[in-house]
């Protein structure tokens, strides 16, 4: 065997490196997970579980996809052209006041490749919380009309007390009262591309922003209001890596769950809201700001996807 020969059959072989990739939910802010994934996929890390909540939904699919580039530069586009979060105007003719659910629906359906999904093999997890069962019309109307409110309060209620550490009450109460049902949607649910959008709708409902989805005589709420970050679901045979954006989004998981995870959360203050859909700038910077916390990471990152423990 010559010199090159040598050289050649001698080189050591990339390390194989698996994970399964949590995504949070938080509306605009999971631009920032878009940004993490397009990064973990430039390493040649191989995506073998993933899990979405909300929008961190829309950006799983869209990371399978590998249409990160390409499906934010399309809703940059859209939020340009939209100048406000709210149009009173529209409100007299009966259409919708909020611009998002329409906006957000041909975001996904341009930035989703279902069959290179398919094809990934990849296990998929995505959470919706359902609402009800299928009632008589007055009766629903008028559960309709009382959950909406309520649950919002008390997500806004409960958020506040994990903030300053005490264990929230309000949102577990909503859902024992009302039977609400944590329902998890897998690769065996997700079999049209029509299916596929119609799910990630299901675990991003959040009224009035984006209306209350019915699918076959079930009403769905956020995935969010139970568990805004899905590693409950996850094998242990891969690492696992979760993006977040608040520290209480960790608040009661146990120790179990929280095992051999490398999180990643934004390391300043998100550079867009929640539900600004006219921030172009603000959509841009985070997704680059989700890259960027990334690369800083890149050591850590392959250092724990390397190690044995």
């Amino acid at each position: 065997m010559n010199f090159f020969e040598n050289l050649f059959f001698n080189q050591p072989k990339p390390k194989k490196r698996e994970i399964s990739l949590a995504l949070a939910g938080g509306g605009c802010k999971a631009l920032f997970a878009l940004g993490v994934g397009y990064m973990l996929r430039s390493w040649g890390i191989q995506i073998r579980e993933i899990s979405g909540v909300s929008a961190g939904s829309a950006a799983a699919l869209m990371i399978l996809s590998e249409k990160e580039e390409e499906g934010l530069e399309y809703f940059e586009e859209l939020l340009k052209r939209n100048k406000r979060n709210f149009y009173v105007k529209r409100l007299f003719f009966g259409r919708r006041p909020f611009p998002h659910e329409n906006m957000y629906r041909r975001t996904i359906r341009y930035s989703i490749d279902f069959e290179k999904i398919r094809k990934s093999g990849v296990k998929i997890f995505i959470s919706a919380v359902k609402a009800f069962p299928k009632l008589d019309n007055f009766k629903t109307y008028w559960n309709k009309l009382s959950l909406i409110p309520t649950t919002m309060r008390a997500v806004i209620l409960d958020e506040k007390d994990k903030e300053r550490g005490i264990v929230p009450k309000r949102v577990k109460k909503i859902i024992d009262k009302w039977k609400l049902e944590e329902i998890i949607f897998t690769n065996e649910d997700i079999q049209t591309p029509e299916v596929a959008e119609q799910i990630i709708l299901n675990s991003s409902s959040i009224p009035p922003v984006v209306s209350f989805q019915k699918t076959d005589g079930a009403y769905f709420l956020d995935g969010g209001l139970t568990n805004n970050l899905l590693l409950e679901y996850f094998s242990n045979q891969f690492k696992k890596i979760a993006v977040y954006y608040e520290e209480n989004t960790l608040f009661g998981k146990t120790k179990e769950v929280l095992q051999n995870v490398f999180f990643i959360r934004p390391p300043d203050k998100l550079p867009i809201k929640t539900f600004d859909y006219t921030d172009y700038i603000g959509a841009r910077k985070t997704y680059e700001l989700g890259k960027e916390t990334a690369l800083r990471q890149k050591h850590e990152i392959l250092e724990f996807l390397d190690s044995n423990s």
